[in-house]
């Protein structure tokens, strides 16, 4: 697979597919502001990105996953999920902007879970 092969989802179409209750679960791949962080995109799970490789396998199979990070390109987002499809997960995606163009859309957040 290719970066160009990961899809590529604006936060409008994350939105929208929440709205329609289209299987989709977002990732949350932050490195830098996750510590210090409050909040999280709705229905997101966390994956450390120091420890992906480890993590991946946990999540879901039936679900398209859409990874965000707070790193300019989608860096940290592209190469996680770059892995996640080479090592079996099919449907991979990222949030373009990442987590800055999420809340700059103003789209819902929740309280970040813990652990």
């Amino acid at each position: 697979m290719a970066w160009d092969d990961v899809s590529r989802w604006q936060p409008v179409d994350l939105y929208a597919a929440f709205r329609m209750g289209d299987s989709v679960q977002p990732v949350d791949v932050r490195e830098l502001g996750y510590r210090d962080a409050t909040e999280q995109i709705r229905k997101s799970v966390r994956i450390d990105p120091q420890e992906f490789e480890a993590q991946i396998a946990g999540l879901p199979d039936d679900r398209e996953l859409i990874f965000y990070c707070d790193r300019p390109g989608e860096a940290t987002s592209m190469k996680i999920a770059l892995w996640a499809f080479d090592n079996g997960k099919s449907r991979v995606g990222v949030v373009v902007g990442g987590w800055d163009a999420w809340v700059a859309a103003g789209y819902p957040l929740e309280p970040k879970s813990e652990g």
